[in-house]
């Protein structure tokens, strides 16, 4: 096996699937080249092909290149986008999170700015950001700051990217729902079994929402193609409010189908009137992201086609 073909094979080990034709193709193509080149300078063909391959660089880092270019996100960025979930919701709040004060979140999200800039902005960076915006809101004397801010920063990034504004948006659509829409003493049996059905299992809940979570990141941020990131992405957190909401109504159902077993302080109109405004409301935001760039697109297609600078 030439020097050229044993670095195809490891380097066709660095990318996707269906990344490898492509890639393999164009690293055959510098490769060739590079080492007709050193046949130029009197080399022999074996030792001209060692002379590319050792310019060429090696096949885990020209791979990591390739699948940066195009728009693979690695499961270490997977990992750090939801790094954030883990110690803020469920079992990491109750083991760390509500020991650590509001500058220490400060403190690290800024370091987590640091290294997503030196790392040109990666993807995970911008749930970062909505995480350090949620630090913002929960705390009364920065509530300002928030709702000055964040609208705004939104909004510019929407124009952009409407992926990235709606990772940012994450935070706050799951805050929601555990802050207003599923709270404590919504659902208590009558004497037998756990009692309050959803506070006895709040850590549970939170956690397995999480993961729930954290598997609409993966199987978004993972997709094989890019252009379909957004959609996996907007399916699964629209897919996921639903359940907030349903789950909602279905304590109302199991209560007034079974009187002698759970009572619930929800009524219907609580549910129409309260809960299900507060649920489309984080439908609402995950989906304004989309909204801001389709207008942004639409207005600059408007000014191409009046003949105006876009």
């Amino acid at each position: 096996m030439s020097a050229i073909e044993q670095y195809l094979r490891e380097f066709q080990k660095t990318v996707p699937a269906h990344l490898q034709p492509d890639a393999t193709a164009e690293a055959h193509s510098h490769l060739e080249e590079l080492a007709r080149e050193w046949q130029r300078r009197g080399l022999s063909r074996s030792e001209a092909e060692c002379k590319a391959v050792l310019q060429f660089g090696p096949p885990r880092q020209i791979g990591h290149q390739w699948r940066r270019a195009a728009g693979v996100v690695d499961w270490w960025d997977i990992l750090l986008a939801a790094l954030p979930i883990l110690g803020i919701t469920g079992l990491g709040w109750e083991l760390a999170g509500k020991f650590i004060p509001l500058l220490m979140y400060l403190a690290i999200f800024g370091l987590g700015a640091l290294v997503a800039w030196r790392r040109s902005w990666p993807t995970w960076w911008y749930a970062w950001l909505g995480w350090l915006f949620l630090a913002l809101l929960v705390k009364p004397e920065t509530h300002w700051a928030f709702f000055i801010i964040f609208p705004i920063l939104v909004t510019l990034l929407a124009v952009d990217s409407w992926q990235r504004a709606t990772l940012m948006t994450l935070p706050f659509t799951t805050y929601l729902a555990f802050a207003t829409i599923i709270q404590r003493q919504q659902l208590v049996t009558t004497g037998w079994g756990p009692g309050n059905i959803y506070p006895g299992n709040i850590v549970w809940l939170e956690t397995a929402f999480s993961v729930l979570w954290i598997a609409v990141l993966a199987a978004s941020l993972r997709a094989a193609r890019p252009s379909r990131r957004d959609i996996y992405l907007l399916a699964g957190l629209v897919g996921t409010q639903l359940i907030y909401v349903g789950a909602v109504a279905l304590m109302i159902m199991v209560a007034k189908s079974f009187p002698a077993y759970f009572v619930t302080t929800l009524t219907t109109r609580s549910l129409l009137l309260q809960k299900l405004p507060l649920g489309l409301a984080t439908i609402g935001l995950t989906l304004y992201p989309l909204f801001v760039w389709l207008t942004a697109r639409w207005i600059s297609r408007s000014k191409t086609r009046t003949g105006l600078p876009a």
